[in-house]
């Protein structure tokens, strides 16, 4: 990823363009708010939403955790992103996100024939899972808000979370994709799904942003690494 601006049509998030546009952010709640009664349908093997049938506790909680997930996502991006959303990174990252969700509750449809599921994952993956999500939002907040006061203009914020590894959200990520997989397929999917954040974290987003953050903070950014030891999880990377 490079440090200099995206280009209008570039996949990449505009870093350093403030730019108020409507399309992308709308495109991309579109696509998001689609997960909700795509799983529904996936879950339920039913081809029409109306009559809504009754859900059983599993298909509950599985609907709701990528609802949770969605939800998240459209608040970010209506309210928290500060960056220009362009319409080519709403699409396939709003798509990405659905594909996902769609595996997720398709492999879930499969467990009477998956050696690697469990039930007893259900509950305790939604934990980690609503855990993950409620994390990332409280933080990502605490941040928007110090960047929001006009005292703290050109300052990196490391209150909160941020002060424990520098990409909070990142880590946060991981967590709650491993809690809904697991709960989903099993430990395996679980570990299989988190995997491919973890990858794309450390070998794309994380150099990027980090990048991103020394070219436009300089020492500043360099204080943080010293003081910040951990880019993603505590101990370990």
């Amino acid at each position: 990823m490079s440090t200099q601006k995206a280009t209008a049509d570039s996949l990449s998030v505009q870093r350093g363009n403030y730019a108020a546009s409507l399309p992308g952010p709308l495109l991309f709640v579109a696509l998001r708010t689609l997960t909700v009664p795509i799983q529904y349908l996936i879950l339920t093997r039913s081809t029409t939403l109306l009559p809504l049938q009754p859900l059983t506790l599993s298909q509950t909680v599985l609907i709701a955790m990528p609802s949770y997930i969605a939800f998240k996502h459209i608040t970010w991006s209506l309210t928290l992103m500060r960056e220009r959303m362009t319409i080519p990174f709403a699409f396939f990252g709003g798509l990405s996100d659905l594909a996902f969700e769609v595996l997720t509750s398709y492999i879930y449809t499969l467990h009477p024939i998956n050696p690697t599921y469990s039930p007893s994952l259900l509950i305790p993956g939604a934990i980690l899972n609503f855990i993950g999500i409620s994390t990332e939002l409280i933080s990502e907040i605490q941040r928007y808000r110090f960047k929001q006061d006009s005292k703290n203009q050109g300052k990196i914020y490391t209150g909160g979370l941020w002060g424990v590894v520098r990409n909070v959200n990142y880590a946060c990520n991981v967590a709650f994709a491993f809690g809904y997989a697991s709960a989903a397929g099993g430990v395996l999917y679980g570990m299989a799904y988190s995997g491919i954040y973890v990858m794309n974290f450390v070998f794309n987003a994380i150099p990027g942003i980090e990048a991103y953050m020394k070219e436009k903070y300089g020492s500043q950014w360099e204080g943080v690494e010293r003081k910040v030891k951990w880019r993603l999880f505590p101990g370990i990377y």
